[in-house]
């Protein structure tokens, strides 16, 4: 068996470690695998340390560029032509175009995409139905392309049937590998250094993820002042980058929380800080099926997450929130979260992957 993996770049991310991870387990059980994508060196390097097989498709971007996708359907074609695999995986909004590619291509591998979240089409991203619409044909005509399709979440699979863009589908969670974490101490010592202030007395909330509409956090700094009103001691440390790093520095700057709200950047295997924090937050506005929010929950802290695609699913009914004002009154009693975590083992995702790749 010959598996090709897709995804749109390799910058660093929780579908990006998926893929690796996937990849990786496949590898490991004798399975030859390939990884296909754009840009990323994050990526790459990974990939090459376990020398594992990819190829960079030049025209595989993040982009609404029809050209380009356009360009990338006939790229893998010609790729696929030359080179047999019996699967082609796809696991990204752009990606998906090469199912077409690998249909009309010669050797006619069988298809899977998984669903990673919904994007616009989630009820919770607020856009102009004109512009829903419109995705949701795009998607509609790649997924004539595609054997089967997966989902990371119940929650998004039952909002897909809704929406009436799949009859049905497979549900195989985001499966990690064991985490290594920091001790509480050395990762504490690690924030004060990147905060230059002294964390011993305070109460840490902390967060891992971009700095986009998607995540949020937009959302922690506004309700702030009231969180000090809970937790005086409370200092937030979110760890990302993106393209709403200004906004929410002004954000910062006109609440006057400069010296509570601290946004330290891109950190390379951000999770093995986790311990560092009394509580972990992830205020989505949509999610498919968090990896740092199972990050978190590996390292057995405190959780509160927006109750929203997986997230439940992950954490418990205990551990999430629906407004500003649940979120406030679950500060003041917050709690670990009680689910297994071999439902989320990377030994349970590679299993159910590679009993879809052997059914087709």
């Amino acid at each position: 068996m010959k598996i090709l993996i897709c995804i749109t770049h390799g910058n660093i991310g929780g579908t990006t470690n998926s893929v690796f991870w996937l990849a990786k387990g496949l590898k490991e059980k004798g399975i030859e695998v390939k990884v296909g994508f754009g840009e990323g060196e994050y990526l790459k390097e990974k990939l090459e340390k376990e020398k594992i097989d990819f190829v960079n498709f030049k025209w595989l971007k993040r982009t609404h560029n029809p050209l380009s996708n356009l360009f990338f359907i006939f790229e893998i074609k010609k790729f696929l032509d030359k080179e047999k695999f019996n699967v082609c995986h796809f696991n990204s909004t752009n990606a998906l175009f090469g199912a077409i590619g690998a249909k009309i291509s010669k050797s006619k591998p069988k298809t899977i995409f998984t669903f990673h979240g919904l994007s616009i089409l989630d009820p919770n991203y607020k856009k102009d139905w004109h512009l829903k619409f419109i995705y949701w044909l795009v998607f509609k005509f790649l997924l004539f392309f595609v054997d089967i399709p997966v989902f990371v979440s119940k929650n998004n699979l039952e909002i897909a049937k809704k929406l009436k863009l799949v009859k049905n589908g497979v549900v195989i969670y985001n499966g990690i590998p064991e985490p290594e974490f920091l001790e509480r101490e050395i990762a504490r010592k690690f924030f004060e250094e990147k905060t230059k202030i002294d964390l011993k007395d305070k109460f840490l909330i902390g967060s891992i993820g971009r700095l986009d509409y998607q995540k949020n956090y937009e959302f922690l700094i506004k309700i702030f002042p009231e969180i000090l009103k809970i937790r005086k001691n409370a200092i937030l440390i979110i760890v990302g980058e993106g393209q709403e790093r200004k906004k929410l520095e002004k954000l910062i700057e006109e609440k006057n929380l400069k010296e509570k709200i601290f946004l330290i950047g891109e950190i390379k295997d951000a999770s093995k800080y986790l311990k560092a924090f009394d509580l972990f937050v992830l205020p989505s506005r949509y999610e498919g099926l968090s990896i740092t929010l199972i990050e978190a929950l590996f390292a057995k802290i405190p959780i509160l997450a927006s109750d929203v695609g997986g997230n439940k699913e992950i954490v418990g009914e205990n551990c999430v929130f629906k407004s500003e004002k649940e979120f406030l009154e679950k500060l003041k009693d917050y709690r670990l979260p009680k689910t297994e975590k071999k439902i989320f083992s990377l030994k349970n995702m590679i299993e159910g992957y590679l009993k879809i790749y052997q059914s087709l």
